[in-house]
């Protein structure tokens, strides 16, 4: 990696200089010089620049502990991870002057996802937005605001409001959280397991927050409707939407029924096989 050390930077190190705690996540040194400020904003750049092994290991055991919490096979987080993706964590610790230890106690990690979503009346709206992908606070810290601090200190860094976030796959917990701390309280859960709230498309329909911000940017919702499964629901396609889609003839603008069985969809496909032969042999000749 451009000449990084970065290959060797995951391998834990467990010395008698620096010792690390899993229970406490209490490291034996004096992380201010590396880390800066009790809250820090972790990009890819940043996690190569700190070119720490210690730093790089505790935040990894943070992370094995936040997929045991989950019940996860593995940890969705990792220093290896980050550095390649576009993924950001933010990370809260305190240093203790009294026994000289940093304690790291909790983290977020988010980045952007272009989602395919739909609303509480089923209509359906693509774009790309800001998901909250990983979140943990140690449990011997749990319940001492350091979760809202996190999380207050992402709004205020990206620069948006919570409903504008989805959550991927998040826990009862979180919800609970999410709910308590933001009065976000009728999640809406997708088919890919994101969740998102009403108050992030009320701001779609209406053009703005209700709190006079603007709705997320790349987000929008098409005007011509299209009927999905019959007609029983109502789906807004994109304006650039491909000829051939299900719910539309090939270049042709006539409407096909769109059965999404396996059987449905290859008789849809027979029909406009024929379709598009009987227009070209009853086109007139170019000569």
């Amino acid at each position: 990696m451009d000449g990084l050390l970065l290959p060797s930077l995951f391998i834990p190190i467990f010395s008698s200089l620096y010792c690390i705690s899993i229970l406490g996540m209490e490291v034996e040194a004096d992380l201010r010089p590396i880390l800066g400020s009790s809250l820090v904003r972790l990009d890819s750049m940043r996690i190569k620049q700190i070119q720490n092994h210690l730093v790089y290991s505790t935040l990894d055991q943070l992370a094995i502990l936040a997929s045991q919490a989950a019940n996860l096979k593995g940890p969705l987080t990792s220093c290896e991870k980050l550095v390649n993706s576009d993924h950001v964590v933010y990370l809260k610790w305190r240093y203790d002057e009294e026994r000289a230890v940093s304690i790291l106690l909790g983290y977020a990690k988010i980045g952007h996802k272009n989602l395919f979503l739909h609303d509480m009346e089923q209509k359906t709206y693509e774009g790309s937005m800001l998901c909250l992908l990983d979140f943990y606070v140690h449990y011997a810290e749990q319940r001492q605001g350091h979760g809202k601090e996190i999380f207050d200190y992402i709004l205020q860094m990206e620069k948006i409001q919570p409903h504008q976030i989805a959550l991927d796959n998040p826990t009862v917990t979180l919800l609970a959280f999410m709910h308590s701390k933001y009065s976000l309280s009728r999640p809406i859960w997708q088919n890919t397991n994101f969740v998102v709230f009403p108050e992030m498309f009320a701001a779609l329909n209406s053009g703005n927050c209700p709190n006079g911000q603007k709705a997320p940017d790349g987000w929008w919702r098409p005007s011509t409707p299209r009927r999905f499964g019959g007609g029983s629901n109502e789906t807004r396609w994109l304006d650039s939407a491909i000829s051939g889609h299900p719910s539309k003839g090939h270049a042709m603008s006539c409407p096909v029924d769109a059965d999404q069985t396996t059987e449905g969809t290859l008789a849809n496909r027979a029909n406009q096989a024929r379709a598009r032969k009987a227009h070209i042999l009853s086109s007139k000749p170019l000569w």
